[in-house]
């Protein structure tokens, strides 16, 4: 299995909590996986599509955004409000079919960008990719 997380250098606090979900989530599993991340500038990130961070989508698409108010939450770490705030970049990006941070992809599928989701839906996702993989 490979999961692969595609996020900011250094980690914003959305990406190192989508990173130590994961962690988390194939530990409580007992998987192990090939388990990496990748800079959504990078060449690898930009091969899977037009990818980018919130900041980057809502210049792309002009969106208002109050960025005090982010890097104030930013500055407690993750929170939902976090995602909240963000969530039209997240919107946007679907619509559009770009990529935003954080990214989780498992085997080759992403299963959740531009936000960061509970540890239950990570390991429903691990476990259908195993599944699916047995098939």
């Amino acid at each position: 299995m490979k999961i692969t997380i595609i996020g900011v250098e250094p980690p914003c606090p959305r990406c190192r909590r989508l990173y130590d979900l994961t962690v988390e989530a194939l530990r409580e599993l007992g998987i192990h996986a090939d388990l990496k991340k990748i800079v959504f500038n990078s060449d690898e990130a930009q091969r899977l599509g037009r990818t980018g961070t919130a900041h980057d989508i809502a210049q792309w698409a002009d969106i208002e955004i109050d960025w005090d108010i982010v890097q104030r939450l930013a500055g407690t770490g993750w929170s939902k409000d976090l995602d909240t705030i963000l969530m039209p970049c997240k919107k946007r990006a679907d619509a559009e079919g770009w990529l935003m941070t954080p990214v989780l992809r498992i085997d080759e599928q992403v299963v959740c960008m531009g936000y960061v989701p509970d540890k239950d839906y990570i390991k429903e996702n691990i476990i259908k990719s195993m599944q699916e993989g047995t098939q």
